[in-house]
């Protein structure tokens, strides 16, 4: 990847195609004027993007003890029948101070760093029930990070001096255990007097739980553990309590009280309903908050929340219980559990459970009802690197700042007499000086980049602007950018697909860099092209039909989705490293500007927009994917690049532990035959990529379809043909490996290629036809092989038009999502889709008669076929008989959208691979040495026996298809919801 711009055909950009409007512009010539060196940018002086488009948040926060600051605290508490506040300090040191708002210094009780050899790091301290007479209080420290018995929960006594220390010679050790990047460690006694420990999974962030200890309750980790410590057994300093669950499992530390947890940071009792609330810091994709029952098992590493992490591990003794709130990596990325306030500075937060977010500085706030989450809000957004929280023995609730080492608490916002100033228009934001013509203003630099990614057939023109005289500052990996800086895109689509002539702008969208974070902002264009408004929070979406020869038709009925904030939030993030396209890599191309080729880098350090020109041999670049004369594999490499990568990296968002980015050496990517975390689509033997098959590449099926499960999951709903077929040809170039030759794959896809010659040769008679497209439809790779075909156009006329027709109403989702783009546009249903406006079905009034029609009748709903009403219906699924009287509208609404949400443990799904290739899923309805018995979605009930089984693991999936009722109108749903809810 060493390349100059000069030495790669595929980085010339035609400029002028591209972003337009260049003759206003200083920083590039046009086509009749010298292309001597550039003028030095103008200033960008005419900004109005500033502060927030939201309402201002009801709390912010101030510092409680102002002269008050520590290095690097964890945790902070107090000590009963004291008024001091303790803090307790990472690198050993514990500190304590009058609870007196102008305590000007705090008093050292002990440097545990120096007083027992070995202690790396102080995690937490509580103090006894009993401390005013007994003294103890108890500590968990970490020695070095490996060792088997690295961490130590102890127990000390505390001098009654004032100020107090702790006397390390009272040390009584009570548990060790792994000691790892994971280790939890936060202390509580409940309010039946008993020790509470979290502990981790003992690992670092990736391989997800190396230990796999999540389920697994013979050792300490990943577990609450209760023990009573004011008695002793034979061999430990503590007693197991007998009502703890695991004491009568065998093989069980009968320590356990629930587990399951990845890295339980932080956790609290509510000090008048009991509830025990614990954060888990999460791996991918969510955070975690659970209220942690007896026995309860919280998913971990088979699950991550409530999504499927690692599917096919082995559970433990109890049923997976779903987190009480879990948070996506757009709004939190390292959650910290608080305390349910019973305080009185803030009597309208009495009873809120308060919890924050290590690297967002986000605080939320919830009451738990009845068993439910009501009023959950976000009560901040600081800057804060939230570590812990705690309150004194007044309940006066505390937070630290583990950065800055500040003790931080809640105030109210004062509420700004100034309305909002945010621009809610394009014109606005003084970017523009027109805004129709897309004409910016001076300062505003138009920029190419080399690999554009998919934008469901958009086209995209794009600028940046810098305050004032400030620079970028090109680093290897993320330039840094001075606060203020705007990235700008705005796509357009044409309306008659390849005509210029009639593009229209759809979207704005804008990244505003605050210093710290880059804040996303959509503007949808009006119809009539003359401005565009802010998008609200949560996206929106609109219809256009678009003259297209290559659709069935010659029409394209496209919906397009305008992306919420936190949605953009989960490509454009601190783990992506954004800005995903102004990098080296993809601005490393040559302008071709008249006859002249000019380095867009070169360019823009003669500018001043860079402080400094790039080395040569720093400057990578990318093939343009588009660049057919140019080799497959850069070309794929760079489309990954540009389209995947983001996501698919180590803490980027994607749980699939692939990493896209077309600097890592292909074996290194975690792509050549590995195991897909996320289901194989009734694929045989598949693999994120089978090198030489992209019948069994789970990257290249889900590319190709519509629905759920497709790739990219975000920004795009329309499939990219140009796209699939290079990644479909790169990975046919792929050497196979040993994998690639499985028998069973190999024989299943022989039968399939069989049928699609049959079908080929098809024409005389519609009956072979149908009986040669029942033998291709029966497999999935069956299914992509067909959907090639008729994307290649290989088939006669009219084999395709009855292959469309059979293959788009399979009773298969998985292989029917491969051709609904096949299907003439007035023949599609306008339908829910794939985004549901929840607000708006539950509004709506229902009708239980025509509900239940949608219930028994309506074609590719088929409820019937897996509840019973009653008599009527068969029972697969759960029976409905008197689900009224279980299940709100709401409740119900949700079951149906996210069946995979909350699953019984009689209705968990299990996956099924034979010997000899077959794939079955059904409910586990019986298992023994001899045979093992499941019911398939359609009540089948298939035996098959234990010698014939390859494997047998439980998946995270629901029988009920995600957004089965999306081919329905919102009224139909709504009077689905009246029927279910009339049966009580």
């Amino acid at each position: 990847m060493d390349r100059t711009p000069r030495e790669s055909a595929a980085t010339v950009v035609r400029w002028g195609l591209v972003v337009g409007m260049l003759s206003t512009l200083p920083i590039y010539a046009s086509a009749e004027q010298p292309l001597a060196k550039s003028e030095p940018r103008a200033a960008w002086t005419t900004s109005q993007i500033s502060g927030s488009p939201e309402p201002p948040l009801p709390y912010t926060t101030e510092r409680a003890f102002p002269s008050l600051s520590f290095n690097r605290c964890l945790d902070i508490t107090a000590a009963p029948g004291s008024d001091r506040i303790f803090v307790v300090e990472e690198r050993g040191k514990v500190f304590s101070f009058p609870n007196r708002s102008d305590v000007e210094s705090a008093d050292l009780v002990i440097d545990l760093a120096k007083a027992i050899p070995g202690v790396s790091r102080v995690y937490s301290l509580t103090f006894h029930p009993d401390f005013e007479t007994n003294r103890y209080c108890y500590v968990c420290y970490i020695k070095k990070v490996g060792e088997p018995d690295g961490t130590h929960v102890a127990r000390f006594k505390m001098t009654d001096a004032d100020p107090p220390t702790i006397d390390v010679a009272s040390e009584t050790t009570l548990l060790t255990w792994l000691s790892g990047g994971h280790n939890g460690c936060c202390l509580k006694f409940g309010p039946d007097g008993c020790l509470y420990i979290s502990t981790g999974d003992g690992g670092p962030a990736n391989p997800p739980d190396p230990e796999h200890a999540g389920q697994d309750v013979s050792n300490l980790l990943s577990s609450i553990l209760r023990i009573d410590v004011d008695q002793q057994s034979a061999d430990q300093n503590y007693q197991i309590p007998p009502d703890n669950p695991f004491v009568d499992l065998a093989g069980a530390r009968g320590e356990v009280w629930a587990y399951g947890l990845r890295n339980p940071w932080r956790m609290s009792f509510d000090s008048e309903t009991g509830d025990l609330w614990v954060g888990d810091v999460g791996w991918e994709l969510w955070e975690m908050l659970n209220r942690v029952e007896r026995g309860g098992n919280y998913g971990w590493s088979v699950l991550e929340g409530s999504h499927p992490s690692n599917p096919e591990r082995k559970r433990g003794p109890t049923p997976i219980l779903p987190p009480t709130i879990e948070h996506s990596h757009t709004e939190s990325s390292s959650i910290t559990d608080g305390l349910t306030y019973h305080g009185s500075r803030l009597p309208e937060l009495r009873g809120t459970h308060i919890y924050g977010d290590y690297d967002t500085g986000k605080i939320w706030g919830f009451r738990y009802e009845a068993g439910q989450v009501v009023e959950h809000r976000e009560l901040a957004d600081t800057t804060h690197r939230i570590v812990s929280f705690g309150e004194d023995n007044n309940n006066a609730m505390y937070l630290l700042d583990h950065t800055a080492g500040t003790i931080q608490r809640l105030v109210a916002n004062r509420p700004s007499e100034q309305p909002s100033r945010f621009p809610r228009k394009l014109s606005e934001t003084g970017l523009f000086d027109s805004v129709v013509d897309q004409t910016p203003m001076p300062g505003v630099i138009p920029y190419a980049i080399s690999a554009q990614p998919w934008a469901d057939h958009a086209v995209a023109q794009r600028f940046v602007a810098v305050p004032g005289s400030e620079m970028i500052e090109p680093k290897p990996k993320t330039w840094a950018f001075p606060s203020g800086t705007v990235l700008v895109k705005t796509l357009s689509l044409d309306m008659e697909q390849g005509n210029p002539a009639t593009r229209q702008h759809v979207e704005t969208q804008i990244l505003h860099y605050d210093g710290i974070d880059w804040l996303p902002y959509t503007y949808a264009w009006n119809q009539q092209q003359t401005d565009a408004t802010l998008v609200p929070s949560d996206g929106d979406q609109r219809a256009f039909e678009i003259v297209d020869a290559a659709s069935p038709g010659g029409l394209r009925n496209q919906t397009w989705r305008f992306a919420g904030r936190a949605e953009c939030q989960r490509c454009h993030n601190s783990w992506s490293g954004p800005p995903l396209g102004f990098n080296t890599l993809q601005l490393n191309c040559d302008l071709d500007i008249g006859d002249a080729h000019v380095s867009q880098l070169d360019r823009l350090a003669e500018i001043g927009l860079i402080d400094k020109p790039i080395d040569p041999k720093d400057r990578e670049s990318l093939v343009d994917p588009s660049d057919t004369p140019a080799e497959t594999a850069p070309r794929a490499r760079a489309y990954l690049q540009a389209n995947c990568a983001h996501c698919h990296r180590q803490h980027a968002g994607g749980a699939v532990l692939s990493k896209m980015h077309s600097d890592v050496p292909l074996s290194e990517t975690n792509m050549l035959d590995a195991r897909p975390s996320q289901g194989t689509f009734g694929i045989h033997s598949a693999h994120v990529i089978t090198p030489g098959d992209p019948l069994r590449s789970v990257l290249w099926y889900r590319m190709a379809k519509l629905g759920s499960g497709r790739m990219p999951y975000i920004g795009s709903s329309e499939v990219d043909v140009a796209g699939l077929a290079l990644i479909g040809d790169w990975i046919d170039q792929l050497p196979p490996s040993e994998s690639s030759s499985d028998p069973a794959a190999i024989r299943r896809q022989s039968d399939a290629l069989a049928a699609l010659a049959e079908l080929e040769q098809s024409a005389e008679t519609e009956t072979d036809a149908e009986a040669s497209l029942e033998k291709l439809l029966s497999t999935t790779e069956g299914g992509l092989l067909l959907m090639r075909s008729l994307q290649q156009k290989s088939l006669p006329e009219a084999v395709a038009s009855l292959a469309i027709a059979r293959a788009a109403k399979h009773p298969n989702a998985g292989i029917r999502d491969l051709f609904e783009r096949f299907l003439p546009a007035d023949q599609r249903v306008e339908r829910l889709g794939n985004v549901v406006a929840t607000d708006q079905i539950l509004a709506l009034s229902g009708d239980a008669d025509r509900g239940r029609l949608v219930f028994f009748e309506t074609a590719g709903v088929s409820c019937k076929n897996c509840h019973r009403i009653g008599e009527a219906g068969t029972a697969v699924g759960p029976d409905l008989t008197a689900i009224g009287k279980k299940l709100s509208a709401a409740e119900l609404l949700e079951s149906i959208l996210e069946p995979s949400k909350r699953i019984d443990a009689p209705y968990l799904t299990y996956l099924l691979e034979t010997i000899d290739g077959r794939v079955l899923s059904g409910l586990l309805v019986g298992k023994d040495d001899n045979q093992v018995t499941l019911r398939e979605a359609t009540g089948t009930v298939v035996v098959v026996a234990a010698d014939d089984i390859e494997q047998l693991v439980p998946q995270r999936k629901s029988l009920m298809p995600e957004l089965l009722v999306r081919d329905l109108t919102s009224q139909q749903v709504a009077d689905l919801l009246s029927y279910l809810i009339s049966l009580k």
